[in-house]
């Protein structure tokens, strides 16, 4: 026992002080009883003692008894104290000690001539005794409460989530574990709240701590037979249950979850679920199943919410395009309409502004044509064909016009002939509209120029001009519908450009510097029959102006 030397040092001192004062009656007997008393505290030789505790406190006794020594205190203190501190009950402790002290006084007052001085000493000597060994053992006993408390504490804090109080994630692992092997009919239930995250920046960390806390707290209510409820994750719960009908468990848990858990909480939740021994044996397989599920549910919310958003924003666009032609058309009526009051008042004589209302009327027909190309869906003719022939017929389209203004068209491009899948109408519309957009926006004579060139598997046609810019403000506005700049433009020319691009699976893009002009950069595949063609800057350039 650790600790022995002590017993051993005092009764040595003992032994030694009774035989140097000569207290000792028989010094035989003394030596005897101080050998018995030390070899019951060796470690090799007290286990074989039956009753040793008996034996020690007797052997105490007749150490005293033969010793007559009060060196012996210290050793009844220490027997008492280890009583108290060992795993008798306290009333035997009690018990025991008590009669020590009785054992001490008797011995004590055979020893010495009776008086009341030495009986009082006696007395006080064995309460102080006894009262510093119940002090002792209160003490030991207020530590071992601490211990025990922090010892709980320590294992509920490694076992349990500190914001949720519900179990973490490795003493779920644990216990989900021990209760495979039972190999009972449970249900894993793995759930994951959406959008948690996204609260951080609106409610703040604390205000999704609260909402966490608020749904644990709920599922604990909800589940209150559950097996296992934990956080899983930090916005994910696991949840265990029990089940004799796996079906009717399943069909109750998913109408909890997807209808009175959002109402409750005010979040949507996905969810996973997984049974023994349908979807496997072991925690692995259990834990896949129920994350494979909950992957399912929230690409399907996904695939929802991004339906949702495409309708949304296709309801947008429509309600800027009607807002955008009912703008456009109102002008020509209200002009029309002014003009009628006036042919009243005049008794409907329209002569005088018959030139203007057809102007009117010419300019809401063009805007229905163009928005009615714009928006309606129309039969495309696709052909592999040249772009360097559909680049010619629209020069030859422009040629008296370029004339006309004064403008210079340049046209650049390698020997090569580059062909594409294209609908050519709409291709001649396209160019038609950015090189006469590149007219309008040079109000002295300018340069168009036109290159085009191969890069890679794509052809690319840039068209620029000389003109006064676009503002880097505006850039991102020109292919809204109905967004125009000119006093006279219904503002769909470069939106039908842009739909145009897109319907032959190209790209364009814009550059303008102000005061300096505008070049468009169009990027289309080509139709994959080309011979390989080094980018253009390697290659041999045909330039022809008009």
């Amino acid at each position: 026992m650790k600790g022995s030397w002590i017993f051993l040092i005092y009764t040595g001192l003992v032994c030694a002080s009774s035989l140097y004062h000569d207290q000792a009656s028989s010094p035989l007997l003394l030596v005897l009883a101080s050998l018995g008393y030390a070899l019951t505290h060796i470690r090799s030789v007290h286990t074989f003692i039956p009753a040793q505790l008996a034996v020690q406190l007797s052997l105490l006794v007749a150490l005293h008894a033969a010793s007559l020594s009060d060196w012996c205190i210290p050793l009844y203190l220490l027997h008492m104290c280890k009583l108290f501190y060992g795993t008798a009950p306290f009333r035997y402790a009690v018990s025991a000690n008590a009669a020590l002290m009785l054992a001490y006084a008797i011995i004590s007052m055979a020893a010495r001539p009776f008086n009341w001085s030495t009986l009082i000493e006696v007395v006080f000597t064995a309460g102080t005794c006894l009262l510093l060994a119940f002090m002792f053992r209160k003490y030991i006993y207020d530590i071992e409460q601490q211990k025990q408390l922090l010892t709980k504490e320590k294992k509920h804090l490694s076992t349990h989530d500190s914001l949720t109080g519900l179990y973490n994630f490795q003493e779920f692992h644990k216990q989900m574990e021990q209760l495979v092997k039972q190999k009972e009919p449970i249900i894993l239930v793995l759930i994951d709240c959406k959008d948690l995250k996204s609260l951080n920046t609106t409610n703040g960390f604390q205000g999704v701590n609260k909402i966490l806390r608020q749904a644990a707290e709920l599922l604990r209510i909800m589940f209150p037979d559950a097996l296992l409820v934990c956080r899983y994750g930090g916005d994910e719960f696991a949840i265990v249950l029990r089940s004799d009908d796996m079906q009717e468990t399943v069909n109750a848990v998913t109408q909890l979850l997807a209808s009175e858990f959002p109402k409750l909480t005010g979040i949507e939740i996905n969810f996973g679920m997984a049974c023994y021994s349908r979807d496997g044996v072991t925690k692995d397989d259990l834990i896949v199943v129920a994350e494979h599920g909950l992957y399912m549910m929230k690409r399907e919310s996904w695939l929802k919410r991004e339906e949702h958003m495409l309708r949304s924003e296709k309801l947008r666009v429509v309600g800027e395009l009607a807002s955008g032609m009912a703008h456009e058309i109102r002008n020509p009526l209200t002009t029309i309409k002014g003009f009628l009051q006036l042919s009243k008042a005049g008794d409907y004589n329209i002569e005088p502004w018959y030139e203007l209302i057809m102007d009117e009327i010419n300019r809401m027909s063009m805007l229905t044509a163009e928005f009615l190309q714009f928006s309606k869906p129309h039969v495309t003719q696709y052909k592999i064909q040249s772009i360097q022939g559909c680049i010619y017929r629209v020069l030859s389209l422009l040629d008296s016009e370029t004339t006309r203004l004064g403008h210079q068209v340049r046209f650049e491009h390698d020997d090569r002939d580059i062909q594409m899948l294209m609908d050519q109408d709409k291709m001649l519309q396209l160019l038609l509209n950015l090189v006469k957009n590149a007219f309008e926006a040079m109000p002295e004579q300018g340069m168009v120029r036109i290159r085009l060139f191969a890069a890679g598997p794509d052809a690319v046609i840039e068209i620029s001009d000389t003109g006064k810019g676009i503002p880097e403000s505006e850039l991102d506005k020109i292919f809204i519908p109905f967004y125009t700049t000119k006093d006279s433009g219904t503002g769909l020319g470069l939106s039908i450009c842009h739909k145009i691009v897109q319907d032959h699976e190209g790209t364009i893009e814009v550059e303008s510097v102000p005061d300096e002009g505008t070049k468009f950069t169009i990027t289309l595949p080509t139709s994959g029959t080309n011979d390989l063609i080094e980018p253009y800057e390697s290659s041999t350039c045909t330039t022809i102006s008009v």
